[in-house]
């Protein structure tokens, strides 16, 4: 019975596979679905191999374990039950009542999710491990299509980024928060340059992007509130300054509007969790340094000695934590196998981010087309980028927490000539003759 049931499920995901490829995708890329694809999916049956055989522990057998006892519900006490408590997340009346304070408790949306794939392939970790792992590597391409549309001389960067950057692909795979949390964001993403730019399909494209939101929603809240908040900043930055019927205002006075309008969806976003007061956020980030810490005594960290929880200490650390989200481990700090493969990826991103300077620099003043999206990107990676470091400042954890980031910052380093010629180099592709109704390209005038 196990064997047809496994069988099934396997011509299931080839039959979704099959479907992916055969929807309308930008031609230049269709050469890298299948590989970036089964890299994805080996990536995640790997996770589960080294948690369950090698490391004997990790969030994915914690996942799994919880998951397990879901699928339960089904087989004890009938499908109504386990489909209540799928949707309501209220385990009143059932086994898990005494195991999930409180009910809203978002540790358990991961084991809620994946157990939907569970009781499909009767329990089998490594076939569900493939579900969340196509989902995972399909929101992203749909992200990378919608990118190459529309920004088609940046298509082979968003590739390797968002598809091909191994820590972005070996932690968005398998039975991680990750996964559907990239998932989600590449459907979320992608809706949104439609909707902005596309003239047909706008239902569709509103539909994939509140699908994607509340899946980061429900396993990352403050990774979906930072994407609103980064689609909002860029909406608004478009509109107070590039519509022609306000160019007669001053500039000054659209900074203000734009100001308080961001500040007042800002206020909105963090009232959505008690975490995200303003009164407590400072709080909240400063204990889970704290925790963190202690947790990670002997091992590379960041430190923020003179760290204390308000605003102004945060800001006055942030530039810190930047650098160090985004370049640590160094080689030098590496103590093992895992540490010494980011320190290997670390400093390529050093190598990337000095192409970039030497070009910035060396370009003189740059104008960008559709600023908008750029600057709402910057103030997301910024923001992100910091609020990671000081949350999780262990450099192992670190590097997986960072995949909400880290895609972004390669993409726009591989922009600029310097890093762009290599790449080509490295991935020599025909060159991209743009469709009719592409917009001009996010690159300098």
């Amino acid at each position: 019975m196990s064997i047809l049931i496994y069988s099934l499920n396997l011509l299931v995901l080839v039959g979704l596979v099959w479907w992916l490829w055969k929807q309308n995708w930008n031609e230049k890329l269709r050469p890298f679905f299948f590989p970036t694809l089964l890299f994805k999916l080996a990536c995640g049956l790997l996770i589960g191999v080294l948690s369950f055989y090698v490391y004997d522990k990790g969030d994915t057998q914690l996942y799994y374990q919880r998951a397990l006892l879901i699928t339960d519900l089904a087989r004890e006490q009938g499908l109504s039950t386990y489909l209540h408590y799928l949707f309501f997340n209220d385990p009143t009346g059932t086994p898990l009542q005494g195991l999930q304070k409180p009910f809203y408790e978002s540790a358990w949306n991961m084991p809620r999710l994946l157990s939907v794939p569970l009781l499909l392939t009767n329990g089998n970790y490594y076939i569900s491990s493939l579900y969340l792992s196509l989902f995972s590597f399909a929101g992203l391409w749909f992200f990378v299509n919608a990118i190459a549309r529309y920004f088609a001389n940046t298509a082979i960067p968003a590739v390797v980024a968002f598809l091909l950057f191994p820590s972005v692909v070996f932690w968005s795979s398998g039975v991680l928060k990750e996964s559907i949390v990239l998932g989600g964001m590449g459907l979320l993403l992608g809706s949104s340059l439609y909707l902005l730019f596309a003239k047909s399909k706008p239902l569709l494209y509103l539909l994939l992007a509140v699908v994607g939101l509340y899946l980061i929603w429900l396993v990352k809240y403050f990774v979906a509130v930072a994407l609103v908040l980064l689609v909002a900043l860029a909406l608004l930055v478009r509109l107070i300054f590039y519509s022609a019927k306000l160019a007669h205002i001053h500039w000054l006075l659209k900074g203000v509007a734009l100001l308080v309008l961001f500040s007042g969806i800002a206020w909105l976003g963090s009232q959505l969790n008690p975490n995200l007061h303003l009164e407590a956020l400072p709080d909240v980030v400063y204990q889970n340094y704290q925790v963190s810490l202690i947790a990670s005594q002997g091992k590379p960290r960041i430190d923020f000695p003179f760290l204390e929880p308000t605003y102004l200490s945060f800001a006055l650390h942030s530039q810190l934590a930047f650098i160090g989200m985004l370049f640590r481990p160094f080689i030098w700090e590496a103590y093992n196998i895992r540490t010494f493969a980011a320190a290997i990826e670390n400093t390529l991103l050093l190598v990337l981010a000095f192409g970039f300077l030497r070009d910035l620099f060396e370009a003189g003043r740059i104008k960008w087309r559709y600023g908008y999206l750029l600057l709402a990107v910057l103030v997301y990676l910024f923001a992100m980028g910091v609020l990671l470091a000081y949350s999780m400042p262990n450099l192992g954890t670190l590097n997986r927490y960072r995949v909400v980031v880290l895609p972004f910052v390669v993409y726009l380093l591989l922009l600029c000539k310097t890093n762009s010629d290599l790449l080509s180099y490295l991935l020599p592709v025909r060159q991209h003759q743009p469709e009719e109704d592409e917009p001009a390209q996010i690159a300098a005038d």
